[in-house]
């Protein structure tokens, strides 16, 4: 099942949280869905106004990879890549920005991480 192949995700995000105005915890998840692609997965969940935009994986990284928690960052990049594939990752919305690094699982499930980026 896939919840029991995130299990070193969630070891990776545990206590971490997102740095942004507000930071915030970065949680772990698993949808059981038949949606084609990562993005129709997020648009299925975002309000049908909100703004989708996709950055890249190595790009959302690259600030986190050097903050204070840079190798607790570097670990989850690691742990993301060996995890899931085809991974992406998904900005929804502006102000207060819902965040979705999303993949597949080894069993078919799109999962990844979830978090919050307030920007004003």
């Amino acid at each position: 099942m896939a919840e029991d192949e995130l299990q070193a995700l969630r070891e990776a995000t545990h206590g971490l949280l997102y740095p942004s105005e507000s930071d915030e915890p970065i949680v772990v998840f698993v949808w059981d869905t038949k949606e084609p692609d990562a993005l129709t997965a997020v648009a299925a969940r975002a309000a049908k106004d909100k703004k989708i935009e996709e950055l890249h994986l190595d790009d959302f990284f690259r600030e986190l990879e050097a903050s204070e928690e840079a190798k607790r960052f570097a670990e989850l990049h690691r742990v993301l890549l060996t995890t899931l594939s085809i991974v992406r990752v998904l900005r929804v919305g502006t102000v207060e920005v819902q965040i979705y690094v999303i993949g597949k699982t080894r069993s078919g499930h799109w999962a990844g991480l979830h978090t919050v980026s307030v920007e004003t």
